[in-house]
Parts: C-alpha cells; sequence; structure tokens
C-alpha cells in the first residue's frame, strides 16, 4: 500500500509562480499540491480549510505579507509546517521567518532543485535552510533589540500593510470589511506603539522592515 502523499499549498502573488511550482511538485510522486492562493488576505482562511500539511510561502504579498501570515498560521495552525520560498535573502528575514515559526527557507532561485527536498524535509518536522542561507542566523534568532513592531495586533499590521500599499482609510476598510471608525482606531494605536505621526514616516517604516517593497 503506497505512503500518504505530502500534501502541499502554494502562496505567492504571481500566477505564473505558482503554476511553476505547480509543474515542479507534480513530478514527485510523494508530494501534491492541494491548494493556491494569490492574495495575502485569503491565505490563512484558505490553508485553515485545505489542511496541508507544507504552505510554501512567498515574503511579498498583498493585504498582509508572509511573515505575517506565517506568525498567524503559527498561532492557529501548529501542525502544519512553513516552508518560506522568496527572492528576498535579507538576514532580518530569514530570522523573523523562523521566529514567526516557519521550519525553512529556501530562495526562488535555487527551487528548480531543491524545492522537494526542502518540502520533503520540513514535513518531516525538521529544519531546512536552503543554498545561499547563512547558517549564523540560528544563533541570532531572539536576539534581536526589542522591536516595536512586535506589539501590533494582526489586525493592526494588516491595516499598517495596506496604507504602506497607497490605500485610504475608506479603502483599507472595504478590504478588511471593517467600519471606517474602526480603521482609524486601528491606525492611531499603530503609530502610537510605533512612535510614528505621519504617513511618509510610516510608509518609510514599512519598506524598512520588509512589508512592502519598493521592487
Amino acid at each position: 500500500m503506497n505512503e500518504r502523499r505530502i500534501r502541499v499549498f502554494l502562496a505567492d502573488d504571481h500566477v505564473m509562480v505558482r503554476e511553476g511550482l505547480a509543474a515542479l511538485i507534480s513530478k514527485e510522486p510523494d508530494i501534491e499540491v492541494v491548494g493556491q492562493e494569490g492574495h495575502g488576505l485569503a491565505i490563512v482562511n484558505s490553508v485553515l480549510e485545505c489542511k496541508p500539511d507544507v504552505v510554501v510561502l512567498d515574503i511579498m504579498m498583498p493585504g498582509i505579507n508572509g511573515l505575517d501570515i506565517c506568525r498567524e498560521l503559527t498561532r492557529k495552525a501548529r501542525q502544519i509546517s512553513i516552508l518560506i520560498l522568496t527572492m528576498y535573502d535579507d538576514e532580518q528575514f530569514i530570522v523573523r521567518a523562523l521566529e514567526y515559526g516557519s521550519s525553512g527557507y529556501l530562495l526562488k532561485e535555487t527551487a528548480g532543485d531543491q524545492l522537494a527536498a526542502a518540502v520533503r524535509t520540513v514535513a518531516r518536522k525538521e529544519m531546512y535552510l536552503g543554498p545561499g542561507i547563512p547558517r549564523h542566523v540560528l544563533e541570532c534568532i531572539g536576539r534581536g533589540r526589542a522591536d516595536p513592531y512586535e506589539q501590533l495586533t494582526t489586525r493592526e499590521r494588516q491595516v499598517l500593510q495596506l496604507i504602506a500599499e497607497g490605500k485610504t482609510n475608506r479603502e483599507v476598510a472595504e478590504e478588511l470589511k471593517l467600519a471606517v471608525k474602526t480603521v482609524d482606531t486601528h491606525r492611531a494605536h499603530l503609530m502610537r506603539k510605533l512612535n510614528i505621526h505621519d504617513q511618509t514616516s510610516l510608509v518609510k517604516f514599512a519598506i524598512r522592515k520588509g512589508i512592502v517593497s519598493t521592487r
């Protein structure tokens, strides 16, 4: 009797990337794609419904970034392993991914050769750091200075990212299905926690933190 295949969910905002990853995985007899999503705000609910073994997750996503998605999934579904697959090799991203519960970090440039091995490794609840990822990042976990961003709730992180993406409070409210006054309140709270007092500084913070990209 054949062993159960590893169930994989693909989360990337580029359809062609997801299709390419799905094609790679389809060649593996022990791995199958059971779901896909391209918008950050929809990923957590889609994953919880799909119940995969592994989520392959990009960092730069619209609505809420992959690192914060990783944090949320770790809180709500610890049985699911998360593999970050990204073009970003910045050490702050790697450290945050591991602190937020990711079991692996792989660069897209090496995915063609390494994806299947990475998926199998994290599915076994083992750590996977792909080629080009410095091993000393493991020593940095938990050693950073107190970060005010860590004080933000998931909703505040969503509001921050959408504002940094250029959306108005009304557009944020529509996206998150909230009242405008509620968004105003979240915005005021997050700006107080971050000690930021104007829109320009908020956007600069989001870029510096890797919440949104200028690429």
